[in-house]
């Protein structure tokens, strides 16, 4: 079964051309191959792409891992479950989400490089061959203007959308949400490619893909995995009288022990700085394993 959410794809006139604005705007391409996903250790985000003419989905490896920092380790399970949420809604307010849950082959990309590979058994997606998300680095340069996709707290955002053919005919599809980032670096460690992106993440964007140009130069060139933590020193609270605008007289030694001075503490913050891995072993596994459901020459509408 297929999911629900694009089975309307041929025929969606909102977001028609394949770019929605100028230099650094996410493509329609993008927003439809990108949804959310669910496993035993959260909400996060999932993106599809097309290898010669297979379809295969790609996420973070924490998302089945649990292990959100840190080396992310080999995968070593051959199959996992996930629930995808379909985009379309149904009812006149599409309030009805739907999830499909899915059996997927994996495929390692690589030790500690925290992407995974997700093939289903059966074409997910009814999209014509040439609506493609295109992977790569080519034309990625730092500093320029990059987007990423992604489900935040486990939420999207909802338009309407009404058929080419029917349109009388509206629907509601749900849609994740677009932030943007700058390549500031691109790490090279133990044989990984890491980017640094300055930009906030979030809770949820796990997995989503990350954007540069736009129109038919578009590329998703890295995978998100989290934020840099920056390390907080978190003070204690002043004493009665310490921040009064008038000066308060110290008040006399009472007998007895007097109570401890709270320990200074540290906590993560979110630093600004994004951790995402570039998504070429991701594609270099890929094409060494072409088992993803082949798209047929025509969509089925």
């Amino acid at each position: 079964m297929r999911l629900k959410a694009l089975l309307f794809m041929s025929a969606i006139t909102f977001f028609s051309c394949r770019s929605l604005g100028q230099s650094a705007q996410v493509t329609s391409n993008a927003l439809f191959r990108t949804f959310m996903i669910e496993t035993n250790f959260g909400r996060g985000t999932t993106f599809s792409i097309d290898v010669d003419n297979r379809e295969y989905w790609i996420t973070a490896k924490h998302m089945f891992t649990g292990i959100k920092t840190g080396p992310a380790g080999a995968f070593n399970t051959k199959t996992v479950q996930a629930n995808i949420l379909t985009q379309i809604g149904d009812g006149d307010e599409g309030h009805d989400l739907h999830w499909m849950t899915e059996t997927f082959t994996v495929i390692d990309p690589g030790k500690d490089i925290d992407i995974i590979v997700l093939i289903p058994n059966h074409l997910l997606l009814d999209f014509p061959r040439d609506f493609t998300l295109r992977a790569g680095t080519d034309g990625v340069s730092l500093g320029g203007d990059c987007e990423f996709l992604g489900f935040p707290y486990g939420g999207g955002w909802k338009t309407q959308i009404q058929e080419t053919e029917h349109p009388d005919k509206k629907h509601w599809v749900w849609l994740p949400y677009i932030k943007h980032c700058t390549p500031s670096a691109r790490l090279q460690e133990k044989g990984l490619g890491i980017w640094v992106l300055d930009g906030i993440n979030n809770e949820g964007f796990s997995g989503g893909p990350v954007l540069y140009a736009t129109g038919p130069k578009q590329v998703v060139f890295a995978v998100i995995s989290g934020f840099h933590p920056e390390p907080l020193e978190v003070f204690p609270i002043p004493s009665p009288g310490e921040n009064q605008t008038s000066s308060i007289p110290p008040s006399p030694r009472l007998p007895g022990e007097k109570s401890k001075e709270p320990k200074k503490e540290a906590v993560n913050a979110n630093s600004g700085f994004i951790l995402a891995f570039d998504i070429q072993p991701a594609l270099k596994a890929i094409q060494g394993n072409p088992i993803g459901p082949l798209r047929p020459e025509k969509s089925s509408h």
